[in-house]
């Protein structure tokens, strides 16, 4: 079988208003960061990611997880492949 990397976005981080405040969005941790930097220095500490992508107007951190999934591979018995 072969395999390919399978990317996902996934949310790890979110704005609480008023202001720029932030909180993990799994809810791992109660703390409410003062700002953006703070936020994404405590994800570091914890989970050790280093790209972020932040959409500012939605309020959102997100990372990308990669995992390795199989593909079959078709084969045809039409050309003594089976």
């Amino acid at each position: 079988m072969e395999t390919e990397l399978k990317e996902q976005k996934e949310l790890v981080l979110k704005r609480v208003p008023p202001g720029d405040r932030w909180v993990f969005a799994d809810g791992s941790q109660k703390n409410i960061y003062p700002s953006l930097t703070d936020a994404l220095e405590g994800w570091y500490q914890t989970n050790g990611d280093t790209n972020f992508y932040i959409e500012a107007r939605k309020g959102t951190v997100e990372i990308i997880r990669q995992e390795e999934v199989d593909i079959p591979v078709k084969r045809f018995s039409l050309y003594g492949e089976d």
